[in-house]
């Protein structure tokens, strides 16, 4: 060791001779007697032994030189040097402080120590490829190089620049940095860094940032973890009792380790949280200023924490981690800081709802959401107060978040009967409500469900869906108005979520009111334009529909005794509800409602095509129906008084279409011979509101308009049912229904559905395709000729009783003039059932001739006017459209049924219904009319549009029904993609 002293001291003369007093920059020590330095100082480490720095004291006091003259020099090397020279000279400064007798407050200063920590950042700092490891010292050093005469001194210069260049292509040994920071770790049980607050504090920010650095560095998670514990020991050296300013000293290590905490996840953030929780929360048990600071460090981060969502939620996790660690004072301090945060400013509202969130979640214990004691003045009441109240916050972030954080909520405490009754407590539902208004709660929810932003409709909805098991009886109309407006939001995502919200509320409650809503505003969604609504709409027709109606397809046993003891029809009903399962009933009858069939049809087109029909839904329908009647004669009530519950002739009509072997034949027989007994007592003139619509008419009796309603439906079973009768039920069938058209005297919606019907019986019936078009076409021609009779006695009757009427200038008497009106009021009704008839036989057989019907048609729409093309000897002198409305309107539609078939007398025709559009004082015409010319439009476009304009004028007609109906087909024309 002699000689390796007497190397270091010798070139501590040759820096001390080649010192410039101009130049205040010492020059760095050389790299080999940095490597004796630190084999000197390692075996005084190592034996415990003074003696050797002491021989090392004795030579430099020999030579007028001091410790101090060799500490310049070192620190200079940690200044300049490249890494690996810099971490050496740490290496050897610290081992300098640790020796034996070392004069460590002599030896110690704040410049030193910081060249020391600047060291340490140097070598971790990511460096490209190629880079050199010295940086722009070698620049530096080349000049001082310059300046050195001493030849001795440019040696040794020179060899420092080889090796400079030589370890440029080394790597970084991260043991070296190992070495220097165990070493420096036991430094800081020598020094008392709380006199020298700058070197504290950069001691502190450069230990808390070894770990970010050092991820690059460190290949394997060995070192790493290595790395972290050194780095968690140097911390925690900060703490001991010898330094007065821990509170400061505690917020500085704080404040450096938060980067760390809200940085994404990784090493680094489960290093610096777990400094937090584990080291720090030991330290804060002995010392009350640590706790102080680790107590306010989650108020610190939410300061701190970013707006965005992902690090926002990242920052929500890492300040819960640290609460769960506080003590339960603590806890409820922060507690109420989140609560007074829902105050503040829009971001740290934002933080404040997600952080409720996570506290009530984590936390429910401790807020007393758990207590069988009253919570009114708990902190965990207080959070969802504020939560709830954040719904309509001002910023739409905030409403979204907080109604999104409120469903999540809702879900985790409506699981229990303690959570739910803590729930109806702070939104003032149940028994509860005597806390607050009664129903704030869902005019908050309407208000959200109609809110100007997406995110939060969306997410109100969500919201309703997890408190449908809550509301109960407080699910009032108004919410459920609001939920069937959204399931037609322009947004595809929010109609889904609406769709989940009603039918969810469909699925919990058999109430009324609900089975009205979704059945008005979800099937209606079939005719979406996004296929997966429509999927779900069928899927959810199936399950909450159908499924509950085939609940009745067993029969039910019922006591006929108990009701015989009541002679009423309405406690009959009473007691026909009680019979089937809840709901069912009005489900069937609003099934049928006007504004749901059209939607429901489609659905069980689509369900039937995809074959997820079942047998049992036929079965039931046909059980609903025998058991009304039965129950009916059970009675002794008369059974031309009896109908079947509104809706299910209806259903079955659709579902037989696909489950015609589950409908059994001698069920619709009995029920075909009942209706065609008993069902044509009352004469019926006003058709139902299906295709082109007539004017209405008061006095109908409404157990006959029922039963024509259902002999419709029933047509159409059989007619779905047919393709199983043997053909000679169906030839038997198909004659009946032909004389029951020929008398004209059915319902116009009857008419309909027996042309339909005797179209596939005749189909049936014959042997191949072509007898059953020949067939069609026959009994067609037949109709035609017969409904032309009718229509051409009338208008000679009308003319010849015009004519009388003019010669007969004295009163006649009542008794003749009475039994006239009889007469000619029969004759019109048949005559609007013959022009209705030869308009439906149009639709089914379009090329049936038409060369007798067109002419009176025209006569008709044409009476009273000077045209030369009517014939001048039939023709009524005046108007039928004054005489007869009801057959001038029906002549009209026919007419117009005719030209959609025939595009010749379209061309010929089509300018006389522009005409009278303009013209007609009829309001019922007009909107036939508007209807009609939209057909028309999508037929014949080019003859149409140049009167597109003059449809347009529709939308100020004086009627409004006539304009709403002229919006919506003109609407529905340019979405078809017809452009004017």
């Amino acid at each position: 060791m002699e000689e390796a002293i007497t190397r270091i001291v010798t070139e501590l003369e040759e820096l001390r001779h080649s010192e410039n007093p101009s130049d205040r920059q010492t020059l760095p020590i050389s790299d080999s007697t940095l490597s004796d330095l630190q084999t000197l100082l390692d075996n005084a480490l190592t034996d415990d032994d003074p003696e050797l720095m002491d021989r090392l004291h004795d030579e430099l006091s020999s030579k007028s030189l001091s410790l101090s003259n060799l500490v310049r020099p070192i620190a200079s090397a940690m200044d300049l040097g490249r890494t690996h020279l810099a971490l050496s000279a740490s290496k050897v400064y610290l081992s300098l402080l640790l020796s034996p007798n070392s004069p460590v407050c002599t030896l110690f200063n704040p410049m030193d120590f910081l060249s020391l920590l600047q060291s340490i950042r140097r070598s971790l700092k990511h460096r490209p490829p190629g880079e050199s490891s010295h940086g722009s010292h070698v620049a530096a050093n080349k000049k001082r190089k310059g300046r050195i005469r001493n030849r001795g001194l440019k040696n040794c210069a020179q060899s420092s620049h080889d090796e400079d260049c030589d370890g440029e292509e080394s790597e970084f040994d991260v043991r070296v940095l190992f070495t220097v920071l165990e070493r420096l770790e036991l430094v800081m049980g020598l020094i008392h860094l709380d006199r020298f607050p700058d070197s504290l504090k950069s001691l502190v920010q450069t230990v808390a940032e070894i770990p970010v650095m050092a991820l690059e560095v460190c290949g394997n998670s060995g070192s790493y973890s290595r790395l972290t514990d050194l780095c968690s020991q140097i911390l925690l050296k900060v703490f001991i009792p010898e330094h007065e300013d821990q509170a400061n000293i505690a917020a500085e290590v704080l404040k450096s380790l938060s980067p760390m905490i809200l940085q994404h996840k990784s090493q680094v953030r489960a290093f610096a949280l777990g400094f937090v929780t584990n080291r720090m929360m030991s330290a804060a048990k002995t010392l009350d200023r640590v706790r102080k600071a680790v107590v306010n460090f989650p108020r610190y981060l939410v300061q701190k924490a970013p707006e965005k969502s992902e690090p926002r939620a990242l920052a929500v996790e890492s300040i819960m981690e640290i609460v769960r660690f506080l003590e339960f004072e603590d806890q409820m301090g922060f507690v109420g800081y989140v609560v007074k945060m829902t105050q503040g400013k829009a971001s740290l509202r934002l933080l404040a709802v997600d952080l409720i969130l996570v506290l009530v979640t984590s936390l429910r214990d401790t807020l007393g959401l758990n207590s069988e004691s009253e919570v009114n003045d708990s902190l965990g009441l207080k959070c969802l107060e504020a939560l709830i109240q954040r719904c309509s916050d001002v910023v739409a972030g905030v409403r979204g978040r907080a109604l999104s954080n409120l469903s999540q909520l809702v879900g985790l405490l409506s699981g229990d009967d303690r959570g739910q009754a803590v729930l109806e407590e702070v939104m003032g539902l149940g028994n509860a409500s005597d806390q607050r208004p009664k129903g704030w709660m869902n005019e908050i929810l309407i208000k959200r469900c109609m809110d100007e932003k997406a995110g939060v409709r969306k997410a109100a909805l969500l919201l309703i869906t997890k408190l449908i098991a809550i509301l109960g009886s407080d699910f009032d109309g108004g919410l459920l108005k609001t939920m069937g407006m959204a399931c037609s939001d322009p947004l595809v995502s929010i109609r889904k979520t609406a769709i989940s919200a009603l039918s969810a509320a469909f699925r919990t409650f058999l109430d009324e009111r609900v089975a009205t809503e979704w059945l008005h505003s979800v099937p209606r969604l079939i005719a979406d334009n996004e296929s997966s609504i429509q999927e779900e709409c069928e899927n959810l027709f199936l399950e909450l529909v159908l499924e509950r109606v085939s609940t009745a397809s067993v029969s039910p046993l019922h006591d006929e005794s108990r009701f015989r003891n009541s002679n009423k029809a309405k406690d009959l009903e009473m007691d026909v509800d009680s019979v089937f399962p809840e709901g069912v009933l009005s489900l069937l009858k609003e099934i049928c409602n006007g504004e749901v069939t059209p939607w429901v049809k489609k659905i069980c087109t689509n369900l039937g095509k995809k074959k997820l029909m079942k047998h049992k839904f036929a079965i039931s329908l046909q059980n609903i129906i025998r058991t009304s009647e039965s129950l009916w004669l059970s009675k002794s009530m008369p059974i031309e008084k009896w109908t079947a519950p509104p809706g299910s002739w209806f259903l079955l009509s659709e579902v037989s279409a696909y489950l015609a072997k589950a409908v059994n034949w001698e069920f619709l027989h009995h029920h075909w011979e009942l209706f065609d007994k008993y069902g044509m007592g009352g004469e019926i003139q006003s058709p139902f509101a299906q295709g082109y619509a007539c004017e209405e008419e008061d006095g109908i009796d409404s157990t006959s308009v029922a039963w024509a309603g259902d002999r419709v439906f029933l047509l159409q079973t059989i007619s779905n049912v047919s393709v199983e009768l043997p053909p000679e039920l169906a030839a038997d069938l198909a004659h009946n229904m032909l004389k029951r058209i020929e008398d004209f005297n059915m319902h116009s919606t009857e008419i309909n559905a027996h042309v339909k019907a005797l179209r596939t019986l005749c189909k049936r019936k014959a042997s191949n395709s072509e007898e059953a078009d020949t067939l069609v076409m026959k009994w067609a021609h037949q109709l035609i000729s017969k409904a032309s009779q009718i229509l051409e006695k009338f208008i000679l009757d009308d003319s010849d009783a015009k004519r009388k009427g003019d010669f007969f200038t004295p009163p006649r008497s009542g008794t003749r003039k009475g039994k006239r009106a009889m007469a000619m009021s029969r004759s019109l009704s048949e005559a609007v059932t013959a022009a209705y008839t030869i308009g439906s036989l149009v639709i089914i057989c379009p090329s049936a001739d038409m060369t007798t019907a067109i002419p009176l048609l025209y006569t008709i729409i044409t009476s009273g006017n000077s045209d030369p093309k009517a014939d001048k000897l039939t023709r009524p002198k005046s108007s039928v459209n004054q005489t007869a409305p009801s057959l001038y309107i029906q002549a009209w539609l026919t007419l117009g049924k005719i030209c959609l078939a025939d595009g010749k007398i379209a061309k010929s025709y089509i300018p006389l219904f522009v005409k009278e559009l303009e013209k007609s004082d009829s309001a019922a015409l007009r909107n036939n009319l508007v209807v009609m010319m939209a057909d028309f439009c999508v037929r014949y476009t080019a003859l149409v549009d140049s009167y597109i304009p003059k449809i347009t004028k529709c939308l100020r007609d004086p009627c409004e029904l006539v304009r709403r109906q002229t919006f919506i087909l003109l609407s529905r024309l340019l979405q078809s993609r017809h452009h004017f």
